[in-house]
């Protein structure tokens, strides 16, 4: 239980990008670590369509581990997701395992595959510790690869189906360090004499 509570928490303990206010508006710094100017803002571009796309789906409604990733895929830009105790399980199980060796060594080589948005999540989260370190430029080709594989609607973007749609914004808020953050909620315990 523990290791996929810790999972779950690292979704959202990415250090976020400082916003700057200019006349009304918001404007990105880039900085090391980050994506360039031009592609982040491509990127918050393709998260708002798939937020719309996705909001306009039908949910499921007989998996709770797609309820909750919808709900987490959805969540307001500066709004912390809050989380019952007993939905962390169910969340933790839909994350991706590690990403094999080959694929974060190889990263051309994995980006021709052209993989999923769950495994692009993956990579997204494992590149950073990868030995021999990731290209330079790994954010962006992410970045870039979940954007053009995008695909527009009249309702907004998406990738095929509300999971896959859902994983790509997770993917692209991770690596704008955006990622939303999770609080688990106490559940609610049980005294002794049968009161809460």
């Amino acid at each position: 239980m523990r290791p996929l509570l810790l999972a779950v928490l690292t979704l959202s303990f990415l250090p976020g990008a400082l916003p700057c206010h200019a006349q009304g508006g918001v404007f990105r710094v880039a900085t090391e670590g980050r994506l360039p100017l031009s592609i982040a803002q491509e990127a918050d571009n393709a998260i708002d369509r798939a937020q719309r796309w996705l909001a306009v789906q039908p949910p499921a409604t007989n998996d709770l581990a797609q309820v909750l990733l919808r709900r987490y895929a959805l969540a307001k830009p500066g709004e912390t997701f809050r989380l019952p105790r007993c939905h962390v399980t169910p969340l933790g199980e839909t994350l991706p395992g590690p990403v094999a060796p080959a694929a974060l060594t190889n990263l051309t080589a994995t980006l021709a595959q052209k993989p999923d948005p769950k495994t692009l999540f993956a990579l997204q989260r494992d590149l950073p510790a990868a030995e021999p370190p990731p290209p330079a430029d790994w954010r962006e080709r992410l970045a870039l690869a979940l954007i053009d594989s995008q695909r527009i609607s009249a309702r907004g973007g998406h990738w095929g189906a509300p999971e896959p749609t859902a994983w790509a914004i997770l993917t692209l808020r991770a690596l704008l360090n955006e990622s939303t953050p999770i609080q688990v909620e106490p559940g609610e315990l049980k005294a002794e004499n049968g009161e809460r």
